[in-house]
């Protein structure tokens, strides 16, 4: 029981680190109007991605720093520019 607990909690961390399941989850979040689930998501992969060792690297990647990314995900003053290019980051890194 605690194998399978555990490859399941894999399963859903290597979900996490797919940019085109974010994607298509992102998708799903907007058509529903669930903000604050679409950053969560966000943030799920940037803790996920192997690509993204951390927050920092990220935020450089997207071309601003740690500070104002962990705003964005705290749901506090998210700039609609920030916010964009952590989608189109990820749609890059889909790619």
């Amino acid at each position: 029981m605690a194998l399978r607990k555990n490859l399941n909690k894999k399963v859903k961390q290597s979900r996490f680190a797919d940019p085109k399941y974010i994607l298509e989850a992102l998708k799903n979040f907007m058509n529903d109007g669930e903000f604050h689930s679409m950053t969560d998501l966000i943030s799920a992969y940037i803790k996920h991605s192997p690509k993204y060792l951390t927050q920092e690297e990220f935020a450089a990647a997207i071309g601003t720093n740690r500070q104002t990314l962990h705003r964005m995900m705290a749901h506090e003053n998210v700039s609609l520019n920030l916010f964009f290019s952590a989608l189109e980051q990820i749609h890059d890194d889909a790619q």
